[in-house]
């Protein structure tokens, strides 16, 4: 290459067009050896949603038949199923995860750092109410350790009889990387700052972990791993029942269609929707 040349690559706004110009090469570089491994490209596509800064998490809301994403840059999106984004907010901090409560529609959000949880109404996408998560667990006041790599997933599992409706789980991330199980009180308290604390930890799958699901299909929780890209598939009691490759690029959230299709957040931006064959198309039969 010439010394002009040279010069020329050297500034920054060219090397930004430069890696502007090449991130999609990359991301199909990195996409095609898991499409291999996860069952095939025929049954995927992308959506680029260029408006979704760094999605971090995502859920299914079946009430409204649409998708909640969030990002690590604060912002709160619904998409629909075809890939359109319908409406956007913004409620600051490091977003990582998002899951709803099907009887009451309600939305739940976490952010990372202060560990916090925020009710959000899914019309407006206000923030109704927060939940700060206790830090202790098993007699270490310091179990999520301050200043490390906290929360990076959120859902919630319905179950009837339930005095809140049903039970939450969250992931951290390495500091440790394990799954939570969370008491919120969402019905048995009204107060608009609350606490939420840790009731249960379980060891599940290789750090770092990166988002968590409920998946009726199989009747369990799927657990993604970015460095990894595999979903880890565990039960509500935390025991490990295998894990199955999964498509895409630094994958932080998974969500489940009503079709059986899964939709995947990638933080290098953008929304996977896929439909996968093996482990995770099985059905619980339940």
């Amino acid at each position: 290459m010439c010394a002009a040349a040279r010069r020329v690559l050297a500034s920054p706004m060219m090397q930004e067009t430069a890696l502007r110009a090449l991130f999609p090469l990359l991301v199909a570089a990195a996409l095609w050896p898991s499409l291999g491994r996860a069952g095939g490209a025929a049954q995927l596509e992308t959506w680029p949603l260029t408006e979704l800064e760094e999605p971090s998490g995502i859920t299914y809301h079946a009430g409204r038949k649409t998708l909640f994403v969030v990002s690590d840059e604060g912002g709160i999106y619904e998409v629909s199923t075809t890939g359109k984004l319908l409406a956007s907010g913004k409620v600051g901090g490091d977003l990582e995860g998002v899951t709803s409560d099907p009887a009451t529609g309600l939305v739940y959000i976490v952010r990372e750092g202060h560990e916090v949880i925020f009710e959000i109404d899914p019309g407006d996408l206000s923030i109704k109410r927060r939940f700060t998560i206790g830090r202790g667990f098993g007699g270490n006041e310091d179990f999520l350790e301050r200043g490390g790599d906290g929360i990076e997933g959120l859902t919630f599992v319905p179950v009837e009889g339930h005095k809140e409706g049903g039970r939450f789980f969250a992931v951290n991330q390495n500091d440790p990387p394990v799954l939570l199980e969370l008491s919120l009180p969402i019905r048995s308290s009204t107060e608009r700052f609350a606490s939420a604390r840790v009731t249960e930890a379980y060891k599940v799958g290789s750090a770092p972990l990166s988002g968590v699901t409920w998946d009726p299909l199989g009747g369990r929780l799927l657990i993604v791993s970015a460095l990894w890209r595999v979903a880890y598939l565990v039960d509500t009691e935390g025991l490990y029942q295998g894990s199955a490759d999964i498509p895409g690029l630094m994958q932080e959230g998974i969500a489940r269609l009503p079709d059986g299709a899964l939709v995947i957040a990638q933080d290098s931006g953008g929304l996977i929707r896929w439909k996968p064959v093996g482990k995770l198309a099985e059905s619980s039969g339940q």
